[in-house]
């Protein structure tokens, strides 16, 4: 694990290569156009033809949008958002609920909300509450509380929004379970919720208190799943959606208030300008359509980041993962079976740490359970990639059959149809948090990314707290410091 400590800024910049003082540019690599018209990239950049997601079936009205047919190349952004994930999407969002007169530009280099925010199994919840106890080793408790209620304040926000605008995502509030296996993993669970109640008990207003932790152990569990093979469980709210519609929703509502999308236009180099020009432009983004200018530039690039910012790749602290899910149906009906309404995590099952969650009935797709995870069957675990344009099949032969393993012949029946598979790329820290802030030295650059496959849970929030930094220049109290972009320059070897 990292460690965060104080470090300047002037430190950090001295960290950089000596050219970062003017720019950041990835090396110049030729692109070209392939005969069907999409770019070719260089490794590190959105992949032009990703795998189909389950949740882009069909695609949002928004998906191909360029706001002006032309790239507005002459004019002078306040701010110029590259990505749009949920992370730029809330960023914009929240930016002209402050200030309705600002100048945004957003640029995709795929659809809008393409990759890992329409791409991901479903979930939004709060869901590494099992962290709390480490949290407070590494930072105390302070901070390990900040940390864990900003993750269910965040996903609060993300529910309030959806109410508020009527957003049609499938939506649904549900009870969900992390569990468990094997006696040492429910164990080590059970002892983290005790630990956690007196820690309430000595701090009631400083944690992620509104959402309790119930244990069902022994037969208790396994009558109340219905599962004869589990353990326990650790019981919790949570919810299910259409991320996809959910952050596509977000982006109209920073359109209706004057946002500027240009889809289908990647970002290949941040010039800094030495000295801002008459309109105030600090930053350059060269892009496969022209270049474009802002008075601030925010990265919302998650895992491409590498790719955008030498600087931060060069701290090998952001690693890129490539993620898997499958939609598969069951034989059997489950409109009637109460076990198919509850989401689960099994972070102990034998094909590593999966998810699932199942499409309510009234939802597109009533009945489809969706199933992510199974990482274990690839000997790289899929990290250092960024190419979703395929699967992995001992992933997905595994994703398959893990529905009739948990939920048992008797709820599943004899077969299983395959749906959809799909793959999409994460950004992991070695902390596991988010990096968000200002980049340390270059005026005007602004990050949040890297949201560790967590961005229901992380992003919403650190878009809230990066817009206060950007307007008010600090970030709010509530605001762990743990997030903060500068730890990526602070680490040694042996951290």
């Amino acid at each position: 694990m990292w460690v965060s400590s104080a470090i300047t800024a002037l430190q950090i910049a001295a960290l950089l290569p000596q050219t970062q003082a003017l720019a950041v540019r990835s090396p110049q690599v030729p692109i070209s156009k392939r005969d069907d018209g999409n770019t070719t990239l260089r490794p590190g950049f959105p992949h032009p033809d990703p795998t189909e997601s389950y949740w882009q079936e069909p695609p949002h009205r928004i998906a191909n949008l360029r706001t002006t047919p032309e790239l507005p190349t002459e004019e002078t952004f306040d701010y110029v958002i590259v990505g749009s994930g949920v992370s730029g999407a809330a960023i914009a969002f929240k930016l002209l609920s402050r200030d309705p007169s600002l100048s945004i530009l957003m640029l995709e280099a795929r659809t809008a909300a393409s990759a890992a925010s329409g791409r991901n199994g479903g979930h939004c919840k709060a869901g590494d509450w099992k962290a709390v106890k480490e949290w407070v080793e590494l930072y105390g408790e302070d901070e390990a509380l900040r940390i864990g209620k900003m993750e269910q304040d965040c996903v609060d926000d993300v529910r309030e929004f959806v109410r508020a605008h009527n957003v049609s995502s499938g939506w649904q509030d549900v009870e969900t379970a992390d569990v468990y296996w094997t006696k040492e993993a429910f164990e080590k669970a059970t002892g983290i919720v005790e630990y956690q109640k007196e820690l309430q008990s000595r701090r009631p207003n400083d944690g992620p208190w509104s959402n309790k932790r119930t244990v069902y152990a022994g037969q208790a569990a396994r009558d109340y799943w219905k599962w004869p093979q589990i353990l326990g469980a650790v019981v919790y709210t949570a919810h299910t959606q259409n991320p996809y519609l959910t952050v596509c929703a977000i982006l109209e509502e920073g359109l209706n208030k004057g946002l500027n999308l240009q889809t289908n236009t990647v970002a290949l180099a941040l010039n800094q300008l030495s000295s801002a020009s008459e309109t105030g432009a600090k930053w350059e983004v060269e892009t496969d359509r022209g270049t474009v200018k802002g008075k601030q530039v925010v990265l919302a690039t998650n895992s491409y980041t590498n790719a955008l910012h030498p600087g931060l790749a060069s701290t090998g602290f952001l690693t890129p993962q490539r993620a898997q899910v499958a939609a598969v149906h069951p034989e059997k009906d489950t409109s009637n079976n109460t076990v198919f309404r509850r989401s689960h995590s099994y972070p102990d099952l034998h094909s590593g740490n999966n998810y699932i969650a199942v499409r309510a009935p009234g939802d597109i797709g009533a009945g489809d359970v969706i199933i992510g995870g199974s990482s274990k069957f690839s000997p790289t675990r899929e990290r250092n990639i960024t190419d979703d344009s395929v699967i992995n099949q001992d992933m997905a032969d595994d994703l398959r059959a893990v529905g009739r393993v948990v939920f048992g012949y008797e709820n599943w029946g004899e077969t299983t149809k395959v749906v959809k598979d799909w793959t999409g790329i994460i950004c992991n820290t070695p902390d596991g948090f988010p990096v968000v802030g200002g980049l340390p030295g270059q005026d005007g650059l602004w990050a949040s990314v890297c949201m560790n496959g967590h961005g229901m849970a992380w992003a919403y929030r650190s878009a809230e707290a990066l817009v206060q930094m950007m307007t008010e220049g600090e970030a709010p109290e509530w605001f762990p410091q743990s997030f903060d972009v500068a730890r990526a320059w602070n680490k040694s070897s042996d951290s």
